[in-house]
């Protein structure tokens, strides 16, 4: 507030000027500024202060000479001028640039554009504001989870030992140290409940692996000794991180009946409830570290001081949101909410096993994991076939035996418990000899296969039994008498004429074949036995000359019929030509 000298002094000056002509008022100004000790601009605003503005408003105040396409074109420069850090490029350069280039039709001040931008909300302050969000709810406990992961302030050293990261030592501007210490990080898990922010927390090496992530969320599951909070969720809420999407973790949440949701890559707000729970970590227990001797610290001294902390703060603060402490809150669980795994290995084995297939048996069992299991009353399973199988993680050994409908081609599961043997090794419930005989209950290929056969060896209105089909079947009787005419196709074919082709000769070697030659005696002996009296000792000397290396058999009959035959032909015996 001014004094009651310096109101004397600004209205002598408010006068002045009303009195003054126009022209004559900077001299007046500039008088009573020097008697206040400020500057003609600042006696100006005090004025204003004190007796309000007597300025006309502009004829266009309010307009702009930038058009509202020139506003959001130097909009945009700023905003994708701007960095993670919120740091941007200057108005006047953006301005500058937009001129040269020809985008801008005239030249304005920062002051107005800034003012203009911020009547528009187009400032970029006001452009990197969040966007609006909504309030998730969690409809019980162990409803959701929440995983998420971060460097902790130690890494490792050789010999087990832990040192603590200086924030001095370890930051952007020394990445050689950072690169140093990556491979050897300490990272941090933890896991919360969202109804009733009831968490877990690990330390472990190695960095975001699935192997930690899959050894921390089995942890979370299990009952632990110092919390309360266990039992599977419903639903598991984790950022898109490749171990968080890798095909072991998918796999155990679809073992364990978890739906697996990731947020959107830079949506870390989705998970809030864990990211907090980290800064309540890092607020309240880490900056406790400093005040114990650093050769003391190992890895499993560091995760048993955080239990002990976890456990303490769960179970003394309460949660602004109910009112009550987390674990408080996590008691109200129901039973039905509570889906506790059958033991720790079979939890584990549930990230590391997927659906197998098992031969079923002739008796209707499979071998699963060293047991025996009965699924005789499983539907679709049928002996010679493969059945799909998976680990059962609330039930074990109990395991899950997959059947599809045929007609739907929908897939159900069904818990089948592993037999007991006698101390004979027969299964206990086996039938006995002598005391009944049954036959095993027929399958669905069975009764398929019985009901064909009985179609097909019907001879009349209805179906024979399976008896009588067996025995036609046996007496090769005819299938599908009277309804299936086996050659129908090829009687209805029409084979086409085809006209001849051109061919050409195929030149084959000529063989010259003789019959099987007797010697000269055998011949004549032949010969004699044929013509009888008509035979003289001549004969033999003809013979012998016409063929002395033997007479072919073929050349018998020719011989004998030209020694028969009339003096009229002379006697002369030619050879006769053989085959």
């Amino acid at each position: 507030m001014p004094t009651a000298i310096e109101l004397e002094i600004l209205a002598r000056a408010y006068d002045a000027r009303q009195a003054r002509p126009h022209g004559e008022k900077d001299a007046a100004m500039s008088n009573s500024a020097s008697a206040l000790g400020c500057s003609t601009k600042t006696l100006d605003r005090k004025l204003r202060d004190a007796f309000g503005s007597e300025r006309k408003p502009r004829s266009n105040a309010g307009s702009s000479r930038l058009t509202e396409g020139e506003l959001k074109l130097i909009a945009g420069m700023l905003l994708a001028s701007a960095n993670n850090k919120g740091q941007r490029m200057p108005v006047r350069d953006a301005l500058d640039i937009l001129a040269a280039s020809g985008q801008l039709q005239h030249r304005v001040s920062e002051s107005t554009v800034n003012r203009q931008l911020r009547q528009r909300r187009l400032h970029p302050t006001q452009l990197s504001l969040p966007s609006a969000s909504i309030r998730m709810a969690a409809e019980h406990i162990n409803h959701v989870w929440q995983i998420d992961s971060t460097t902790g302030a130690y890494y490792y050293m050789p010999g087990g030992r832990l040192r603590f990261m200086p924030e001095d030592e370890f930051y952007k501007n020394k990445s050689a140290n950072l690169v140093k210490a990556a491979s050897a990080l300490v990272t941090r898990y933890a896991c919360v409940d969202v109804a009733s922010h009831s968490a877990k927390a690990r330390h472990y090496l190695g960095g975001e692996t699935a192997e930690n992530l899959l050894d921390f969320a089995t942890r979370a599951i299990w009952k632990q000794d110092n919390s309360p909070m266990h039992g599977a969720p419903f639903i598991l809420v984790m950022d898109p991180g490749a171990a968080n999407k890798g095909h072991q973790m998918r796999n155990f949440c679809k073992n364990v009946d978890i739906r697996l949701i990731h947020h959107a890559p830079g949506a870390a707000r989705v998970t809030g409830s864990v990211e907090k729970f980290h800064d309540l970590v890092n607020m309240h227990f880490e900056k406790r570290l400093r005040f114990f001797n650093p050769a003391e610290v190992s890895l499993d001294w560091l995760n048993g001081k955080l239990d002990e902390w976890v456990a303490s703060f769960c179970s003394t603060r309460a949660h602004t949101r109910h009112g009550k402490t987390r674990y408080a809150a996590w008691m109200g669980i129901q039973s039905q909410h509570l889906r506790v795994p059958a033991s720790l290995a079979g939890l584990r084995e549930a990230a590391m096993r997927n659906p197998e297939t098992r031969r079923v048996a002739n008796d209707r069992s499979l071998s699963f994991n060293g047991r025996i299991y009965d699924v005789s009353l499983v539907p679709g399973a049928v002996a010679g076939l493969k059945a799909t199988v998976q680990v059962n993680v609330f039930r074990d050994p109990s395991i899950d035996v997959q059947s599809i409908d045929p007609a739907t081609n929908k897939a159900t599961w069904h818990v089948v418990p592993p037999q007991e043997f006698n101390e004979l090794g027969y299964p206990v419930g086996a039938t006995k000899w002598g005391a009944e005989f049954k036959a095993a209950r027929n399958s669905e290929i069975d009764n398929a296969r019985n009901r064909l056969i009985k179609q097909a060896y019907t001879t009349g209105d209805g179906l024979p039994t399976l008896k009588e089909a067996a025995k036609a079947r046996k007496a090769h009787a005819q299938a599908y008498s009277g309804v299936v005419d086996a050659m129908a196709d090829v009687n209805a074919t029409q084979v086409p004429d085809y006209l001849p082709r051109r061919s050409t000769p195929l030149p084959l070697p000529e063989r010259c074949v003789e019959a099987p030659r007797i010697n000269l005696v055998q011949a004549c002996k032949v010969i004699h036995s044929r013509i009888g009296a008509a035979y003289n000792p001549q004969i033999f000397g003809e013979v012998s000359t016409l063929w002395p290396d033997g007479v072919p058999q073929d050349q018998i009959d020719s011989l004998c019929e030209r020694f028969t035959m009339p003096e009229s032909t002379g006697g002369a015996v030619q050879a006769v030509q053989g085959l």
